[in-house]
């Protein structure tokens, strides 16, 4: 029950009877926040002066519920992206409820230390204009080749990475005609036939030098090689060349490096990037969680056009992020006016009819053709059945048509007349009376558009299909009707406060229950990063995290239909799946998919030699599971550390060969020689990242 005095206990909450008289509460429903402010660790800010309106919902069910420490692992699971290592005992020292309330309002958390690595990313701060003037996407660079657009010519960074872009374009080019006018021959017996040698831009010597200049000269001379040249010179440097190149740069200067041969891989990298350290570091969990379910809800595909990765930086950063637990109305008009959303469902180029635009100037002139001349339906389509009343919703074929034409002339400013920004084009916008949902609309320009989105955003039918996704993420795979049905009403109740609708989730019995326990799979995302979390892994290449996602499926921005990822078990669970799930644990616990993201599993559990096999196996698995672990999995992971273990310590007259991962075969030690410190500290890392790998891809840890 709510009450302006916050949460009032579990056994306070559900242990006490309801009369069997009474089959509804008076539940007390504040819109802001409700709890006193608590002086938390993190806090900053205290949020604002509560509200309440009284709504009446049924009674909820009697069920049983997780106690003690489960409860906030729970949490933990199911509100954030898995605990990290020591996140048990400080939810413990703040207490949960004071922790759900500070997780429900994320401004009040400081995540400093998350915004001083975000700093090796400064393109995310930039608009999606700055973006596009900065990192030209392939269309640009066009524009300035047929001379729609001029080189930057005070800007000498801009300027460099321009010309490259237009030599490197001309030349594609001449070779894609030189291929069509001449085609290869077939290679004989179906052998590969090497590409023709390049011949390299600058000598090893003049490299050498290169790459021994400071950060400044060294950007200095790249900018004086000849337009389309540092391309092939990238290219032709070793992984240690281009680190090398690297060193000592800024961050600015880095996405120079990497736009001169590649603008958009600048725009693509940071953003993917990003979203990971978020979602690995960030204090603000409840935040990251319903940022990805928002992105999921209101999908977008990056590579429809192969530019969406310009608008998906605004997209994530100003649409979705600021309003992932604020109004749901608030959330759907952004949306609705994002740059990235009028691309990926084609409303920018939807035109009326009998617009302005379509008739030739000429207002209410007859369409060509008999049909409506550049109507498009699919955002409006897509609005009805997947953002809001869901595919049973009550709508019609004529609806759509209709909130099709309410859109038109909702369109982009492109360059070189500025943005890409949205504007409203009167001229293309459908004249008339339209018919939605019953409902008759007088010709209003673009205010009809905000009715029907308002229409839509406080239509029961939006609250149920909204509050049952909501109840699939964060309670089961097939939530009970009538929590669903309470949230529906607190939904409605709350003009869609996302905030207050998520907070009576998490009082619900049905979020607590034993049922609802580590009842539900992780996706491939919330594998992935639910183990770097676990296993407090570092991460200084986040690349390496996003690649994992995508091998296991999920790529993030990479479904390319807008009904978004799954939510629920059934997509994600075979034995294809789950085999690939493991070789990722293994090779992540072992250090082995790449030097800048590791762990040493000794620091972790503070111990420095080797260890017997139980205890090893039961520290790791106290850190990443807190012991939920059945005996079969426990049997089946000291079975495999007994099969691993290193030789015993050699001794006088019988040397024996010491085995070290990831190093050549040693040479054997004498009669003399013992196990170092350092050797002996890699067999019992290699050990506990073993153990670790086999939890990671247990079944135990593919729930939550």
């Amino acid at each position: 029950m709510y009450t302006t005095n916050g949460f009032l206990s579990r056994s306070n909450l559900w242990g006490t009877a309801v009369p069997a008289t009474s089959r509804v509460l008076i539940c007390t429903l504040a819109l802001t926040q409700l709890c006193d402010p608590v002086p938390l660790l993190a806090a900053k800010n205290k949020p604002p002066a509560p509200q309440t309106v009284t709504v009446k919902l049924p009674a909820p069910p009697k069920l049983k519920q997780i106690q003690g420490d489960e409860r906030i692992l729970h949490a933990l699971d199911r509100l954030a992206f898995g605990p990290r290592p020591g996140e048990l005992e400080e939810v413990k020292a703040i207490g949960l409820d004071a922790w759900i309330t500070q997780q429900l309002h994320p401004a009040t958390i400081d995540d400093f230390a998350l915004e001083e690595r975000l700093e090796q990313f400064p393109a995310m701060r930039l608009s999606e204009e700055e973006l596009t003037r900065r990192f030209p996407p392939g269309s640009i660079i066009r524009q300035v080749e047929n001379g729609k657009i001029s080189v930057p010519l005070f800007n000498a960074t801009e300027r460099a990475i321009y010309e490259n872009q237009v030599v490197t374009d001309r030349k594609k080019q001449e070779q894609d005609k030189a291929k069509a006018k001449n085609p290869p021959a077939a290679p004989a017996n179906n052998q590969n036939v090497p590409p023709p040698a390049v011949p390299p831009v600058l000598s090893d010597a003049e490299v050498t030098a290169l790459l021994s200049l400071p950060p400044g000269p060294r950007m200095s001379k790249l900018f004086s090689l000849p337009a389309g040249e540092y391309g092939p010179l990238r290219h032709q440097l070793s992984p240690v060349q281009k680190t090398a190149l690297e060193q000592g740069m800024s961050p600015d200067q880095r996405e120079t490096l990497i736009a001169l041969d590649n603008p958009r891989q600048v725009v693509q990298n940071e953003l993917l990037q990003s979203r990971v350290l978020r979602a690995v570091y960030s204090q603000r969990q409840l935040q990251e969680v319903m940022t990805d379910f928002w992105l999921n809800h209101f999908n977008i595909f990056q590579g429809k056009t192969g530019e969406e990765i310009y608008s998906l930086v605004p997209y994530e950063r100003d649409v979705i992020r600021p309003n992932a637990l604020g109004s749901f109305e608030g959330l759907l008009v952004a949306t609705a006016t994002s740059t990235a959303m009028m691309t990926y469902l084609d409303n920018a180029g939807s035109t009326g009819p009998h617009s302005f635009a379509a008739s030739g100037g000429r207002p209410f002139a007859p369409p060509k053709g008999g049909g409506p001349k550049g109507l498009n339906e699919n955002y409006a389509r897509e609005l009805m059945e997947l953002h809001t009343l869901g595919v049973n919703g009550g709508y019609t074929q004529r609806d759509v048509t209709e909130v099709a034409k309410v859109f038109t002339g909702w369109t982009i400013e492109q360059p070189p007349k500025g943005g890409p920004r949205f504007v409203f084009d009167e001229s293309r916008h459908e004249p008339g009376k339209k018919y939605v949902l019953g409902v008759e609309m007088k010709e209003n320009g673009v205010k009809e558009g905000l009715q029907v989105l308002h229409m839509l955003a406080t239509s029961p039918a939006t609250a149920h299909f909204v509050c049952r996704k909501l109840a699939v993420r964060f309670v089961s795979d097939n939530p009970p009707q009538s929590l669903v049905d309470r949230l529906s009403t607190v939904f409605l109740a709350s003009n869609g406060n996302i905030s207050e609708v998520m907070r009576f989730l998490v009082q619900s019995p049905e979020f607590w229950s034993v049922a609802s326990y580590r009842a539900k799979i992780k996706t491939p995302e919330d594998f992935v990063l639910s183990a770097v979390r676990a296993g407090g892994i570092d991460v200084e290449d986040p690349n390496v995290v996003v690649k994992a996602i995508s091998d296991l499926g999920q790529p993030l921005y990479g479904r390319q239909t807008p009904d978004g990822y799954s939510m629920q078990s059934t997509p994600w669970v075979n034995s294809s799946a789950l085999l690939e799930r493991m070789n990722f644990s293994l090779a992540l616990a072992g250090n082995r998919l790449s030097k800048a993201v590791t762990v040493d599993w000794l620091s972790q559990l503070g111990a420095t030699s080797l260890q017997q096999p139980e205890e090893q196996e039961r520290q790791i698995e106290n850190l990443i599971l807190h012991g939920q672990v059945s005996d079969k999995t426990r049997d089946l992971i000291l079975q495999q550390l007994a099969a691993a273990a290193p030789p015993p310590t050699p001794q006088p007259g019988n040397p024996q060969p010491i085995a070290i991962a990831g190093s050549a075969p040693p040479k054997p030690p004498t009669s003399s020689q013992p196990l170092t410190p350092a050797q002996e500290h890699q067999f019992a890392d290699r050990e506990a990242a073993l153990a670790a790998g086999l939890l990671f891809g247990s079944p135990d840890f593919q729930r939550r």
